[in-house]
């Protein structure tokens, strides 16, 4: 771990604001730590093998088909080119901090031998693996974005769930794709899972027949959700379309819906406007709905994971001004996650002009570190104190330990440029220190309530 002394956050404890602890990837128990260097392999595997070929062994993946696994691992050496974007990874603060978190929560040792010991320790006991990250972190709570958690395993006064709604977005599939995007394959297929779920949690098999019938069981679900646990909401949209939501009539959105219906029945491709005139609807619907029910809404800006699919233009926080400005929302506590790299500015321009909208920096500190400390220096400048909102996003114990100590690094580093050139007096600078923290998510959550 970094030995960087902490003036002003050091005996602060943290809430992580995003987080998916509580949610393990499928095959991910196969692997301990090494799992998320896989995971971020993968891209360097879609460059270097066939488009059709990657997207096959994705299929056999997520089939467990182990044979076939293995024969196209085999065919187009698909293991030498995970090993070798683990080698490129090295140099990459993304490595630097698992290897930080690894070091902490199990010692030093080949890495053989630690890969096996935080095998052991997640199939042993995850939860208890987690809960002794957040100790080692100090942090107090976690909001985790999963579909759904044990409140048996997973304390709910430590882990507090956020719901997306990008499943109830899309009851219909999606138009075909054409592009390099198997990530958003991805997405697509988990939030149509998801909605699954939450349709035969409701006694349904599929998306009801009627438009109006539709609207009410995601409203119902959304609010069944709430009483069950749920703190917030989220959209992670992003990855598998534009953030422009445009304003759309309800006459509209129940047309499209039922020729998204009857296209699904037919198995013939959906019509992408229809596609994206319901889902727009559903957004604005929901977002009144979150204002009635005093529920926060997360949504994902800027850059995505390792693999094509999201679309950079498209996850353009700017794109979001004529939601975040529609008048029926202006109560609605907007929170703009991981930073918006690359539009960090763009972020800030637009929390400062509208009350209701924060900012967050999670997944920052263990991928843009030195981006997090010139962007924290400009945020907390130019925003009101209750603005900026501390956070991980990441379900590994490991990332959790080494990012929430870099994120207090960076939050450390702004204060102390802030003090040095008379920004801030020592009251303001730690006050500053615990609203980024904790307080601002406290605050927006309502979790002192």
């Amino acid at each position: 771990m970094s030995t960087t002394e902490l003036t002003w956050s050091a005996d602060v404890p943290a809430i992580d604001h995003h987080s998916h602890a509580g949610y393990v990837r499928p095959g991910e128990h196969l692997h301990g730590f090494d799992g998320y260097e896989r995971e971020y392999a993968m891209g360097h595997v879609e460059a270097n093998v066939p488009h059709e070929v990657y997207v096959a062994y994705n299929r056999a993946v997520l089939e467990h088909d182990q044979d076939r696994v293995a024969a196209l691992e085999s065919e187009f050496g698909i293991p030498g080119l995970i090993e070798e974007s683990i080698r490129f990874q090295s140099t990459t603060v993304h490595a630097a901090s698992l290897a930080e978190g690894t070091a902490a929560l199990y010692g030093t040792g080949t890495r053989a031998t630690l890969i096996e010991e935080s095998v052991e320790a997640r199939r042993r006991d995850f939860a208890g693996l987690y809960d002794r990250a957040l100790l080692l972190s100090g942090t107090e709570q976690v909001l985790t974005d999963i579909p759904e958690i044990d409140a048996r395993v997973w304390s709910p006064d430590r882990y507090k769930p956020i719901a997306r709604i990008d499943p109830y977005l899309f009851p219909f599939g999606h138009p075909p794709l054409v592009d390099r995007a198997e990530d958003a394959r991805k997405f697509r297929r988990v939030f149509r899972s998801i909605l699954d779920g939450l349709l035969a949690t409701a006694g349904l098999d599929a998306p009801p027949a009627e438009f109006e019938d539709y609207r009410a069981f995601v409203l119902a679900s959304i609010t069944r959700r709430q009483e069950s646990g749920t703190v917030g909401l989220k959209i992670a949209s992003a990855y598998v379309r534009t953030l422009e939501f445009r304003r759309t009539t309800q006459a509209d959105a129940a047309a499209a819906y039922g020729r998204l219906r009857a296209a699904e029945r037919a198995g013939t491709d959906i019509d992408p406007a229809d596609h994206r005139s319901l889902a727009d609807f559903l957004v604005y619907d929901i977002a009144a709905h979150a204002v009635d029910r005093e529920l926060p809404m997360q949504i994902h800006t800027g850059m995505g994971h390792t693999e094509p699919g999201l679309k950079l233009a498209g996850a353009n926080p700017m794109l979001l001004e004529q939601f975040l400005d529609t008048p029926a929302l202006n109560r609605l506590r907007v929170i703009l996650i991981h930073g918006g790299f690359p539009y960090g500015q763009a972020l800030a321009a637009l929390s400062q002009a509208r009350g209701n909208v924060f900012v967050d920096f999670s997944w920052m500190p263990y991928l843009h570190e030195h981006a997090l400390h010139r962007m924290l220096q400009e945020w907390l400048e130019v925003l009101p104190a209750n603005k900026v909102i501390f956070g991980t996003d990441t379900g590994s114990p490991e990332f959790h330990v080494s990012g929430t100590r870099r994120g207090r690094v960076a939050l450390d580093a702004a204060l102390t440029a802030g003090r040095a050139s008379g920004l801030w007096s020592a009251r303001q600078a730690g006050w500053l220190a615990e609203r980024v923290l904790h307080q601002n998510l406290r605050d927006v959550y309502g979790l002192d309530r």
